[in-house]
């Protein structure tokens, strides 16, 4: 897939769809000054392009009685094929798992992790995360305010 080219106009429908995905075309176009007809036609091609995934809404983790959020570095013993494939079905079936990232440096995953409660959490750990047979050392930060959040 090539990556399309974005002109400063493709950026502002972008910005304002991250931070408003329900506004209207209507009020979409008049934001980043554009007639309701070309804007829908530019979004329509950062939908077809690939460069808009879909749509969604942020939800408060607290609201669903996800109060404590951590965000755990996972380091596994090997990395082959077989264990890293056993891990990750396992990580997909956790629901306290909100997100998994495969990044590179002395880590092999991060995850971001939503419980009700401490307990809840160390119960996480101890009899889940921890027992994978793949998994080789974590480390736990608890996030205490999530700041910006751009995706």
């Amino acid at each position: 897939m090539t990556t399309p080219t974005l002109d400063p106009t493709d950026r502002r429908i972008l910005d304002v769809l991250q931070s408003d995905g329900r506004i209207s075309n209507l009020d979409l176009a008049a934001k980043v000054g554009l007639s309701p007809t070309p804007c829908a036609r530019r979004v329509r091609r950062l939908e077809e392009t690939g460069v808009i995934r879909g749509y969604g809404a942020r939800i408060n983790p607290a609201a669903l009685g996800h109060g404590v959020n951590v965000i755990v570095s996972v380091r596994l013993v090997r990395q082959n094929p077989r264990d890293i494939d056993e891990f990750l079905r396992a990580v997909k079936a956790m629901p306290e798992v909100t997100e998994c990232l495969l990044v590179t440096g002395d880590l092999d995953y991060i995850l971001r992790v939503a419980a009700p409660d401490v307990d809840s959490l160390k119960g996480f750990f101890l009899d889940r995360l921890k027992k994978l047979p793949g998994v080789s050392n974590t480390t736990t930060n608890l996030i205490l305010e999530t700041v910006k959040t751009t995706r």
